[in-house]
């Protein structure tokens, strides 16, 4: 083998590696229902449980995937029931598939944690 062929197998095996890297450490696309999951959240819940702007506080919890793996039915009804004088509940509001596509949209959340999170983690929560 001349050494101009080596040279560009060894040139096309440096390129090839990182590009594997870097699908490994990309998310996993979403599916349809994660997809519709992620526009009623933000449509409906993330004023309440996203950081709207730095520094500004939440009035609900961050949610992600840790929260709600294997508490699907609970998280299900919560949003449909919301709780006594804190979240309202979207029974009336949402359709059983949307709520159901949020609980799946969710489980692809991965934990946020930043310096700000940490901060309003230690203020809590306005009631």
């Amino acid at each position: 083998m001349s050494s101009g062929a080596l040279f560009v197998l060894l040139l096309a095996f440096q390129l090839a590696v990182p590009a594997q890297q870097d699908k490994a450490s990309s998310p996993v696309p979403l599916n349809d229902t994660q997809i519709l999951g992620r526009r009623v959240f933000q449509q409906r819940c993330a004023i309440c449980h996203t950081e709207s702007t730095p520094g500004a506080r939440r009035y609900g919890p961050v949610l992600s995937k840790e929260l709600v793996d294997g508490n699907e039915d609970t998280i299900r009804d919560f949003i449909s029931n919301g709780s006594k004088g804190k979240m309202p509940g979207f029974k009336y509001g949402l359709e059983a598939p949307e709520i159901n596509a949020i609980v799946e949209y969710l489980k692809t959340v991965p934990r946020l944690r930043s310096a700000a999170v940490a901060a309003q983690s230690q203020d809590g929560m306005l009631d």
